[in-house]
């Protein structure tokens, strides 16, 4: 009688069960002894287009929509990226 032979899973399977499974991967969130957030790792995107776009519920992806989007992030994140710099310069 033949047995049965399992097959190895592939990452990308692996990746696909936890992508249906709905997981928040790759994610870090670091709070102080207060309970405050200090890090959020990916960034919340700070600008009003994106909280606007969360809203709608429209299929497919709109190109301009998008381009502006991450032209406003980029200026919280050249702001930011200023600031950086002014402190390792102290």
């Amino acid at each position: 009688s033949k047995s049965k032979v399992k097959k190895k899973t592939t990452k990308t399977q692996e990746a696909k069960k936890i992508v249906k499974k709905k997981f928040k991967v790759n994610t870090k969130i670091v709070f102080t002894e207060d309970g405050e957030l200090v890090q959020q790792w990916p960034p919340v995107q700070k600008s009003s287009l994106a909280k606007a776009d969360e809203a709608d519920d429209a299929t497919g992806i709109n190109l301009d929509k998008a381009r502006e989007i991450l032209r406003e992030e980029d200026k919280f994140d050249k702001e930011e990226y200023r600031k950086k710099v002014k402190e390792k310069h102290r």
